[in-house]
């Protein structure tokens, strides 16, 4: 019934850890990374041409998950680890009604109870229960068939994923009684470059240009200009407006 799909982009300890956290569950861990020289035992290892991003990454493990005849698919970090009993809650809570389930994820910073998204789009971790309008990708119980828009590399697939399963009506809870323990930025630095380009392109994908482009534009720029303003961040900006530009997924 249910299949974990883990997509692994670079750092062992982390992934193997992620791993033990849900044995006794089939699992698929997605090899993302550059060398694509991962071997597990005990779990499904399905390889990408490297470094195609977590929206690719996690469509292939979906794939797999859904060939075993799994109906439902935990996706999990490879930074992250289900709290003992936590994937039982959720499978106890899900119904025919919900989109996507997924635990509190306890971070350094906080735990987050999901994802606020304002008109302009500017998503906000939720540190308490609040109204929600998406749900993080770090942990997310959803059904083996849906997919994330593969333009998305790292950044906004999870929220325009739950922008689609509210338009059909489906719900997204946070259940308080299922947990889970995220790095955040184990995986891809959310400072480096490549994840800069990323995010901007991902947030200008969801928004679709225009005023609210330009919105996002500026939410980038203060951002990057609060962490620091390094040369490679403002670069990473750069291209991620030209990929919006170009409409096309970041190689």
């Amino acid at each position: 019934m249910l299949g974990v799909v883990i997509p692994h982009h670079s750092q062992r300890t982390p992934l193997l850890e992620a791993v033990a956290s849900v044995r006794g569950f089939t699992t698929v861990v997605v090899d993302d990374s550059l060398k694509g020289d991962l071997q597990l035992e005990g779990v499904t290892v399905v390889r990408t041409s490297g470094h195609e991003g977590f929206a690719r990454a996690v469509n292939a493990g979906l794939e797999e998950v859904a060939r075993q005849g799994n109906s439902l698919a935990l996706i999990l970090n490879d930074d992250a680890c289900m709290r003992p009993g936590s994937i039982d809650v959720l499978l106890s809570e899900w119904s025919d009604k919900d989109g996507a389930i997924a635990p509190v994820l306890h971070e350094t910073d906080g735990s987050v109870y999901g994802i606020a998204v304002s008109k302009w789009g500017r998503a906000r971790l939720l540190r308490h229960p609040e109204p929600i309008q998406a749900l993080s990708g770090a942990c997310l119980l959803i059904r083996s068939s849906e997919r994330f828009d593969p333009h998305y590399a790292h950044g906004f697939e999870d929220i325009e994923l739950c922008r689609r399963l509210r338009q059909r009506g489906l719900h997204l809870r946070v259940i308080p009684e299922s947990e889970c323990d995220h790095v955040g930025g184990g995986s891809i630095d959310r400072r480096s470059r490549w994840a800069q380009r990323a995010a901007m392109a991902g947030h200008l994908r969801y928004l679709g240009g225009g005023l609210r482009g330009s919105v996002a534009v500026g939410l980038g720029l203060a951002q990057v200009l609060s962490e620091g303003a390094s040369p490679a961040r403002f670069l990473g900006l750069i291209e991620g407006i030209k990929d919006h530009i170009k409409d096309r997924a970041i190689p």
